[in-house]
């Protein structure tokens, strides 16, 4: 008899040690799924925060001046702060919906790089009289899209998908034209790569289509009030 109960007293007391080990266990899984979750959102967060255009913006205006310019008047910097902001916010839009660094990166540098290069080759007085007009075409163009993009956010049920991707088609054809005789292939495939992003159906309704992504939606509010200080700034 006593045998039997200290068997069963040892049977008991393993049964609770092993009981504890498991509890401990599945806590400590828990805590270290509970801390890689918090890191993988860190790390997002880092991701979407660590570009700078205009750090971006000074290196490719450097390196585009120094290969085809002496005017030390192409030495002023052709993004402010409030463009600036714009391409930050787009670029976390652009993290967000590609869910990639290295390809939100990727836009938004073609986009700097256009957009610095256009400015120098104007600002160098290297465009003929018919290029200047079609320069000023695209002006026109973007601010109507900027408008539009701005209207479409802001007032409840006026997006049209179509009528966004006619503009930004128009626009992608009018800056092809217009840097094919002055940069190289190269730039004419950025050009092709950027609009490859934006004026797919599914980036554009990711943004307009109410609860389609919540997050691209509160980003977009951001880069409607960039907009629209580039709109008051003339920088549009």
């Amino acid at each position: 008899l006593s045998a039997s109960r200290s068997g069963q007293s040892c049977h008991t007391v393993t049964c609770r040690d092993s009981l504890l080990v498991a509890k401990k266990t599945e806590l400590c899984l828990e805590i270290n799924v509970a801390n890689i979750s918090g890191f993988d959102d860190q790390n997002n967060e880092t991701e979407m925060t660590d570009f700078k255009a205009s750090v971006v913006a000074f290196e490719v205006q450097k390196n585009f001046a120094n290969k085809f310019f002496s005017n030390k008047a192409v030495a002023k910097s052709l993004i402010d702060d409030t463009s600036g902001n714009l391409l930050d916010n787009l670029y976390k839009l652009l993290y967000v919906f590609t869910k990639n660094k290295k390809d939100s990166e990727k836009t938004t540098r073609n986009i700097i790089k256009i957009a610095i290069k256009i400015g120098m080759l104007q600002r160098g007085d290297k465009f003929s009289r018919e290029e200047k007009a079609n320069l000023v075409k695209i002006q026109k163009n973007l601010r109507t899209v900027a408008m539009t993009l701005i209207s479409f956010y802001q007032v409840d049920h006026t997006y049209d998908r179509n009528f966004v991707i006619k503009y930004l088609t128009e626009l992608e054809t009018l800056l092809k034209n217009l840097i094919s005789n002055h940069l190289t292939d190269k730039s004419v495939g950025r050009v092709e790569q950027i609009f490859g992003v934006v004026k797919t159906p599914e980036f554009l309704d990711s943004v307009y289509v109410p609860k389609k992504n919540s997050e691209m939606r509160e980003i977009m509010g951001t880069v409607v009030s960039d907009l629209n200080c580039c709109l008051e700034a003339g920088i549009l």
